[in-house]
């Protein structure tokens, strides 16, 4: 009989590891960087749609960049 297990994620000490390497290397995640962290490691969030919400919020910011004549 072959049991699957699901390993058991500490939200609280991964995003802290994650900050913390972030900040290493010199990056600074903000708290929505963090709370996409949080979706993905508790399952609310797939990597792929992490990925798809920083494409539109980085797209979102070139446009407003365009706008105002900054890009």
């Amino acid at each position: 009989m072959v049991v699957k297990t699901v390993p058991i994620v500490d939200v609280e000490q991964s995003l802290a590891l994650i900050e913390k390497g972030q900040q290493l290397a010199g990056h600074f995640p903000d708290e929505e960087d963090m709370g996409r962290a949080r979706r993905i490691l508790t399952g609310e969030l797939s990597p792929e749609a992490a990925r798809a919400e920083v494409r539109d919020a980085l797209a979102q910011l070139g446009a407003n960049e365009c706008a105002t004549g900054r890009g």
